[in-house]
């Protein structure tokens, strides 16, 4: 019983990553992040500044560039695809009721015809 219990929660944590990701607030962060690594790199690049560039230690603590641009893409990737299937679920859904709806409608038209021809 414990092992599902944990694959429910495994399940559960899993299932709550690309929320996470997708949410304002880390896309907010990641956006600040690159934000902060550009503007810090270029105004490395210029010697005049070449004082507030941050340190090695600084930028590998914060990530590169990459990462921030991966993390980014990941967290509005995740966010797409929780959010598509969500649709694709609901289109299920409606088209299982709509085709129940039309079984439904041509037995009464069956029906309906039946009672026409016997009545005849």
């Amino acid at each position: 019983m414990q092992n599902n219990e944990k694959k429910s929660e495994l399940n559960i944590f899993l299932t709550s990553i690309p929320k996470v990701l997708s949410s304002k607030t880390s896309i907010i962060i990641f956006l600040l992040l690159f934000v902060y690594l550009v503007v810090f790199g270029i105004i490395g690049l210029l010697p005049a500044l070449k004082v507030l560039e941050p340190s090695n230690t600084a930028q590998l603590i914060l990530g590169n560039y990459t990462n921030v641009l991966s993390a980014l893409g990941a967290a509005i990737a995740a966010g797409v695809g929780s959010s598509v299937h969500k649709h694709v679920r609901a289109h299920r859904q409606q088209t299982a009721d709509l085709q129940t709806t039309v079984d439904r409608l041509e037995k009464e038209i069956k029906q309906l015809s039946k009672q026409i021809a016997d009545s005849k």
